[in-house]
């Protein structure tokens, strides 16, 4: 989810980064699973693990984590009721041993696991470090509170009976939790939600005591019950975990700790990479991603990912405004199979299959072809025969020298077929400010889904006008929020797959390219797993190093 990760657009060029990016087709479809791990023999050895970071996190606050390096950090340091299998990309307990679902779908009761401890941290006092079903209450109601909330769209949390209210500021607690005992918690929807489960997977439990005692503290030294403790941070060089010696899973961690080294540059990655001074490479240097693929091929791990980049129209203003036939001469007129395969050495997937990841359920719908002669052809039933009348538009995206020549592809793909565009790059700052203006009429924009499910990417960029586009269908709207009330995989996987096809039709966006994650691991690493979600989602408890 590169970039931001409470909205999760790309905040970055179509650069080679390794944490969204695909492969073959043999491999799209052996790694459908969600998840795929690097596994040999039994691993018990220890050591410290040397992971990469393109930047320092923003902080480490858990209630306001919006950023993958702040992610990839926390993830190891909190832990909530449900997480994800590494093994089968499906859910399985973590904090909750177990749960039920009522008949109607409204109520889960979960089990919480007994004897589970909050970390043990100089400055913090609890009255009883156990983990209790009030520990987690209070920290959803934080993670919904406008003073903390994490995401700018906190619905995804509002299916809680209760929890608009809440949030709104109307009620005082969440109607639809409570507490049955201290280890069962009862949590009641509004309406069956099929993504429920897979949304409290970001909602970390998170000890009143540390919050409270540490003041603002709390930001730098984060405090969960994680198989990793915080030890410290040298800005814009290094944060160090080291092993929680009272973890709950018998035998895990099985690192003494991780160390998240600052390496922005791929270069510099590379060479630490050689040096044996980093266990993983995930961010490949331009124009040596095919060179190093061939160099270190037992090395070298890819896995279908979770990141669609597209062009966004702007549906309110400007020329592709009611344009339908404007908007397909563009999506007709790019040859994506050049752009990532040829130019971008296969860094991503070539988008053949509308708006959702390949590994998607609904999914497989056919996308805009490549065309010159169709987009010329669109190109005059929208008014512009040969591009006359056609004022230059201006094409923004956020500035990185390695995607230069991705931009100018694209600017000359246009141009072949009549349309003029002026390219305009900006600095990741100003581009996010700016790109929800009425006069950015053609962008560059990406988002990253947490989970295998449609859900993932219509609730966000087509659902009631909320991507920058400010695409908005009713009746597709209508659809979506019908979509997530459907508990029966079959029946909401047909509905999707309507939605993909209405999508599709409306033409509010261009999908350009599906990513792929890659890496490199050192061989005497064990158990390391990738995730199509983006670096913030590997789980450290499973690594060992045997050398």
């Amino acid at each position: 989810m590169a970039g931001s990760v409470n909205r999760r657009h790309a905040q970055g060029a179509p650069h080679l980064h390794a944490c969204p990016r695909r492969r073959s087709a043999a491999l799209l479809v052996a790694c459908s699973l969600l998840l795929f791990a690097l596994t040999f023999a039994p691993a018990r050895a220890a050591g410290d693990f040397r992971y990469p970071i393109a930047a320092d996190p923003e902080h480490l606050n858990p209630f306001r984590s919006t950023t993958v390096a702040t992610r990839t950090v926390l993830i190891q340091v909190y832990e909530p009721l449900v997480t994800f299998d590494p093994q089968t990309g499906g859910l399985k307990p973590e904090l909750a041993e177990r749960w039920e679902v009522s008949e109607d779908g409204l109520t889960y009761t979960f089990h919480l696991r007994k004897g589970v401890r909050f970390h043990q941290v100089p400055g913090v006092v609890y009255d009883d470090p156990e983990v209790t079903a009030e520990d987690w209450i209070w920290s959803f109601e934080m993670f919904l509170s406008g003073d903390t909330a994490i995401s700018e769209h906190p619905e995804y949390l509002e299916a809680v009976k209760g929890a608009r209210a809440f949030t709104a500021g109307e009620a005082d607690r969440v109607e639809g939790v409570r507490a049955l005992d201290p280890y069962t918690l009862e949590v009641t929807l509004e309406e069956p939600n099929h993504r429920f489960l897979f949304d409290l997977i970001n909602v970390y439990v998170v000890p009143r005591e540390a919050y409270e005692q540490l003041g603002s503290r709390f930001s730098q030294v984060p405090v969960g019950t994680g198989p990793f403790l915080f030890h410290e941070w040298l800005r814009d060089d290094h944060i160090t975990l080291v092993k929680n010696p009272d973890y709950w899973e018998p035998g895990l961690p099985k690192l003494d700790s991780i160390t998240y080294v600052n390496v922005p540059d791929a270069t510099t990655q590379l060479f630490q990479y050689r040096q044996d001074a980093l266990h993983v490479l995930l961010d490949f240097p331009t124009g040596q991603v095919a060179a190093l693929r061939q160099e270190f091929a037992d090395e070298y791990v890819e896995i279908p990912g979770l990141n669609l980049r597209y062009l966004g129209f702007k549906w309110t203003s400007g020329p592709f405004k009611d344009n339908r036939a404007l908007r397909l001469a563009v999506a007709h007129a790019l040859d994506q199979e050049t752009i990532w395969n040829v130019l971008m050495e296969g860094a991503r997937f070539p988008a053949h299959q509308g708006v959702l990841p390949p590994a998607m359920p609904a999914a497989d719908v056919e996308g805009y072809r490549y065309d010159p002669e169709l987009a010329r052809q669109y190109l005059a039933e929208a008014g512009y025969p040969n591009g006359q009348g056609l004022e230059p538009i201006t094409y923004y995206y956020f500035a990185s020298a390695a995607a230069e020549p991705y931009h100018a592809a694209i600017q000359a793909m246009l141009a072949e077929v009549g349309i003029p565009i002026v390219l305009r790059s900006e600095d990741n700052t100003t581009y996010w400010t700016r790109v929800g203006d009425d006069d950015v009429h053609l962008f560059l924009s990406g988002w990253s889904a947490d989970f295998l499910d449609p859900s993932e990417v219509f609730n966000y960029l087509f659902y009631q006008g909320r991507d920058d586009t400010n695409y908005s269908n009713p009746e597709v709207d209508a659809l979506i929020a019908r979509a997530t009330t459907i508990t029966d995989d079959a029946e909401r996987n047909a509905l999707y797959r309507q939605i993909h096809q209405m999508i599709l039709e409306d033409v509010p966006v261009v999908p350009l390219s599906y990513s792929k994650v890659m890496a490199l691991v050192k061989p005497y690493v064990k158990d390391f797993f990738l995730s199509p979600a983006g670096a913030y989602r590997v789980p450290m408890k499973y690594v060992a190093l045997e050398r």
